[in-house]
Parts: structure tokens; sequence; C-alpha cells
């Protein structure tokens, strides 16, 4: 019989750590409840897959129950929970992090049964994905030469008239017997073992072509491509993407150059030389994921970036939290007064939406405006949004 996975719950509100209990017991899983945490630093039944932890509780704290945790070297899976501080919670998860602990999610209270049942369920996924034989090296090699590799668009729209100005390019895996690849598994394969350039040709190939389409149809459609670090150390990079375009009869203001902040902070000297001639052929620069790395304000300095993109982990929070209200709001207004286009993504519900409308954001994306599709669904998602 397969053994159900232990959760253990730790509240010093009883009723609280009862309600945590029961609602991942309906999931599916084993769990308990504690209402005084002594009573795990101190039992022999510490042994569970996930702990449900509460940060604000009298005697021990939830700090204190991280650092014991780390000092025992456990593989425990942690959900922080608190009810009285949104920027503690975000520092605890920071500390589990540089205690090499990890953080499965996080619940602000009250929370809805929805967003733990949301978070349990990345267990259940990651226990799913990890039970399947994930595909090797060899089999992405041979991908890679049997063009197995797609590419997915999602919308990119004017926030203030819903007009569609572009698509961003993501690449897709679809294994012929295990399935879809998450992006995240296959790119960091490729990054390990020297195919990210020929993943990025490939998509990059398909992509530029597919804008081409578009503007032979009249419609004057951006579309953005994602950087890989790997990328950047490529001098023909500026005239191979150049002669695509070209090819494809688009210009290269028709494409943006998507690059994340923690890529270029890594090693600014060594990529800027790419990044400015790039730009001196008027391909458009995006910094990606905005405010996730270190030294931003730094960066938009250093290099000759056009466009900023406001990472989800703000905009996911938009509707309730001050902070990241604060941050995206301040974030458009620097780009601003920088001359560059600003693009939200992860836009999930309309009042995000509103809220970026508002901060006089200039592009969102999102699931709320629409998920990555395959460019044969394009025609009936925009006739579709456009009637909405």
């Amino acid at each position: 019989m397969t053994m159900k996975p232990k959760v253990i719950v730790i509240d010093d509100d009883s009723d609280m750590a009862d309600f945590v209990r029961d609602a991942v017991i309906a999931q599916g899983f084993d769990a308990i409840s504690m209402d005084r945490p002594e009573d795990f630093l101190t039992s022999r039944s510490r042994d569970c897959q996930i702990l449900i932890l509460d940060l604000f509780m009298p005697g021990v704290d939830g700090i204190e129950i991280l650092r014991f945790l780390a000092k025992e070297k456990t593989d425990i899976l942690l959900i922080l929970m608190t009810g009285k501080d949104r920027a503690i919670l975000s520092s605890a998860r920071e500390m589990a992090y540089e205690l090499n602990l990890t953080v499965l999610g996080t619940l602000e209270k009250p929370f809805k049964l929805a967003e733990l049942e949301e978070i349990m369920n990345r267990y259940i996924g990651k226990e799913r994905k990890e039970s399947q034989k994930l595909p090797t090296v060899a089999e992405l090699e041979n991908a890679i030469a049997e063009k197995q590799l797609s590419v997915a668009y999602q919308p990119q729209v004017k926030i203030t008239d819903r007009s569609v100005v572009g698509f961003e390019a993501l690449a897709r895996w679809r294994h012929p017997t295990k399935g879809a690849i998450p992006p995240g598994y296959f790119i960091g394969l490729a990054e390990q073992h020297g195919l990210i350039s020929e993943i990025f040709d490939l998509i990059t190939k398909i992509a530029i072509h597919q804008c081409g389409k578009w503007h032979s149809a009249g419609l004057e459609h951006s579309i953005s491509i994602n950087l890989s670090p790997k990328n950047l150390v490529d001098l023909s990079l500026p005239s191979k993407l150049e002669k695509m375009a070209r090819d494809s009869k688009i210009k290269t203001r028709d494409i943006v150059l998507e690059v994340t902040e923690t890529a270029v902070t890594k090693d600014v000297a060594k990529h800027i030389e790419i990044l400015t001639r790039l730009r001196m052929k008027r391909f458009n620069l995006a910094i990606d994921d905005f405010g996730t790395g270190h030294s931003s304000l730094q960066q938009l300095i250093k290099v000759p970036f056009n466009e900023l993109k406001i990472d989800q982990v703000f905009t996911k929070y938009l509707d309730s939290d001050a902070e990241c209200q604060t941050i995206t709001e301040v974030s458009i207004l620097l780009a601003k007064k920088l001359g560059m286009r600003v693009v939200a993504e992860g836009i999930e519900t309309e009042i995000v939406w509103n809220k970026l409308r508002k901060f006089n954001c200039d592009i969102g994306q999102g699931y709320w405006i629409g998920k990555p599709m395959r460019a044969e669904e394009l025609d009936s998602w925009m006739t579709s949004w456009s009637s909405a």
C-alpha cells in the first residue's frame, strides 16, 4: 500500500491548526496539528514531508523553528503563514532559502481554501515529476535534431485600449512518450550541456518567421524572444538576428530581446558589447524580471534597455499588497522617466489590470489576457479578445 505524504501543522491558534489539518487531509494527505511549537522540537514524530508553520507564536516562534530545521539538515518542505505582516513573511522566506530550506509556498491569513489547495498541489505535481523519468541530454539532442521543439505565443496588449501589440515566444517540448517537458527543466539542461544556442536558433527562426507572416497579413505585431546569458557571448549574434529579420521581411525594431536582470548582473562587462550592438541595429532590449535580482538601477544605466518588464511576483499581489503596489508604481514611473516602455507580466485578474492602467503601465501580459498558445490558435483568441 502506498503511504500518504505526512504533513504537520504548527499554529498556536488550535482552531486554525485543526482547520488547515482537515483541509490537507481532504486532499489525501496524512496530517496532524500542533498548537505548541515546543512539542515539535521535542517530539520524536518530526518525520514528515511537509511542515505548515505559523511564524508568530508565543514562546518558540517560527523563525526559531526554521533555524532548528536548518541545524537538523532536514529535507522537509515548508509552507509559511502569518496574519501579522506580509513583509515578515517575505523575509522569513528569504531566510529559509539562505538556510538551504525549501519553501513550497506562503499563505497570508486570512487565506482562501483554494490558496492552500493550490500550494499542496505543487507538492503532488513535484512528486509526480520526480517519479517520472525525465528526458536525458541525448533525448534533448534528438529533439533538437528532429525539430520536436515548438513555440507557444503569449499575447501582449495595450492597457489603455486593449489593442494587440505583440506576442512573447516561449519554447515548448512535447516528448513523444513522456509528454510535455517543463521549460525550466529542458532549458536548464540545454545550458548545462552546451545546447542552448541550438535551441535559441531553432526557436528564434520559428518565431521571427511567424512574425513575418503576421506582417504579410497586415498585422504589425512585434515578437519578444528570451535570450540566455550563453547567447550573449556570441559576437555574431547581432548580425545573425539582423539577417533572420531581413529574410522574414520584418524590421529589427519589430523584435524585442528579453534578458533577465540576474543574467546581466552576473557579468555586465562581458555582455554589454553585444547588447549595445543589438540596440545599434535597432532591436529592442527588455530587462526581464525587473526588481527580483540585484543592482537593478545600475543595470538600467549601464545597458541600453528600452523596455522594462515588471515581474509577476509583484503583479500577483497587486490587488491586495501595498508594498507590491508601491514597487510597481515606482518602477513604472522610473521607466517612464528613462524613456522606457513598461510591460507587466502575470496579469491574472481584471482588478490587477485596472491597477496597472491607473499606474499608467503600457503593456499587459498574463493568463487573464491570454495563455501561451499555438500560432493557429491566435486568430480565435484575437476574435474573442476584441469582442470581450
